[in-house]
């Protein structure tokens, strides 16, 4: 399997813009997760995300040294973040680094 291939998150229905109340999108779902926690905690790797559960219900997810930190608080909202607008803040953030 290529390193593109591994990069690519799985088929996921389109989701709206994010809003200014859901910058994150992660509101934006009914239902399960798109990915389960594992899946997204790797995805998220990949895409030079770090990921620390300091709760049991409470994950602080920042990219590389910079800022934000951003706060989840279910598996739910982090594999919607995962899914579905990671890839957008990890280009920012690489950006913003260069």
């Amino acid at each position: 399997m290529t390193a593109l291939k591994r990069l690519q998150v799985p088929q996921l229905p389109e989701m709206p813009p994010a809003s200014r109340k859901d910058l994150l999108g992660v509101s934006h779902a009914p239902g399960r997760p798109p990915m389960s926690n594992c899946s997204a905690w790797k995805w998220l790797k990949n895409l030079g995300f770090e990921v620390r559960q300091v709760l049991p219900e409470h994950w602080v997810v920042t990219h590389s040294r910079t800022s934000p930190e951003l706060h989840f608080y279910s598996n739910s909202e982090l594999s919607q973040f995962a899914a579905h607008r990671a890839h957008h803040y990890a280009e920012t953030f690489t950006r913003e680094k260069s």
